[in-house]
């Protein structure tokens, strides 16, 4: 069990999996046929490895990591101060006026008969930045299993059909009717824009839609995409006989970029909020503070160290 685990929670492993699900995609994307790899038993056994590695990894470490930060440790010995990265000794300042300069942090304060603890901290949502990562991950992979099932399941995913103009074909529980195919032109002759009119009978609800090159049509999980028409009856007559239309599964879509902006934030709070600390002991006029933060820190303790001067000066 120990080995299981160690193994579901190694970078190294998430990394191998990863790599492992980019070459399977890479394959599925490039040759002919491929696709059919996102809906097998071996991709998604990888995708649900991946899936594990991460709830592992997340629950293995937020645990621990609630309890640090939402329960910090306020009563702390010289000792523990002088082994921060930065600790200093200070006279004839206050706790007060270290309140007054450090805004935007949240105090906690331990009161005894001749000593006060106070600790502060700002910007504790940047260690969770990990976590919040971890689970946009979740999110995507969801995504892309609902995706990759729905499109092995759905006999009309990922298949070119050709419609007549005036004619109409049956597209899973949905009528698809062509109404009619323009080409517009600039002025120079050169083509501006490809339009199908369609018209989209569903039961009782009829909607026309237009589809363009860059302007696809999504409805009920598909995607329906400009692939072809007549060119022959388009440059002998004017107009096209029939139109050509590939249909793409985007179930699970909303899933996966709604995974990939969370992901994304997560990284952003790892990678760009810090987390500040201070510790403060006053004992009889006498102030011994310590401080750490787990990014930048270099700069975030010459602040520190700048104030701590700055108001031994006011003193």
């Amino acid at each position: 069990m120990n080995f299981a685990i160690k193994l579901l929670t190694s970078t190294k492993f998430a990394v191998a999996i990863i790599a492992v699900i980019i070459i399977l995609a890479v394959v599925g994307s490039v040759y002919p046929g491929g696709e059919e790899i996102f809906g097998s038993w071996l991709f998604l056994f990888f995708i649900g490895v991946l899936a594990l590695s991460t709830v592992s990894c997340s629950l293995t470490r937020i645990f621990p990591l609630w309890h640090a930060v939402t329960r910090p440790a306020i009563e702390v010995g010289d000792e523990f101060i002088q082994k921060l990265p930065y600790h200093a000794n200070l006279t004839g300042v206050t706790v007060a006026q270290f309140k007054a300069h450090l805004r935007g942090y949240k105090w906690y304060e331990s009161t005894g008969s001749e000593t006060t603890f106070i600790f502060a901290q700002k910007g504790r949502i940047g260690r969770f930045g990990p976590q919040i990562a971890h689970f946009g991950v979740l999110i995507l992979l969801l995504g892309v299993v609902i995706g990759a099932a729905y499109g092995q399941a759905n006999p009309y995913s990922d298949k070119i059909t050709v419609i007549p103009v005036g004619g109409s074909q049956q597209v899973d529980s949905f009528t698809l009717r062509l109404d009619g195919f323009n080409v517009s032109y600039y002025d120079n002759g050169a083509v501006r824009e490809y339009r199908a009119t369609v018209t989209i009978i569903d039961g009782n609800q009829v909607q026309t839609r237009d589809i363009t090159i860059n302007g696809p049509l999504n409805y009920k999980g598909l995607t329906l995409l400009l692939y072809g028409y007549d060119s022959g009856g388009l440059l002998g007559g004017g107009k096209a006989s029939w139109v050509a239309f590939q249909i793409k599964n985007d179930a699970g879509i909303t899933l996966v970029w709604t995974g990939a902006v969370v992901t994304l934030i997560g990284i952003m709070l790892s990678l760009y909020v810090s987390h500040k600390r201070v510790w403060i002991k006053s004992y009889k006029g006498r102030i011994i503070l310590g401080a750490m933060s787990n990014k930048n820190s270099a700069r975030f303790l010459r602040e520190v160290d700048n104030l701590c001067a700055k108001l031994e000066d006011y003193s």
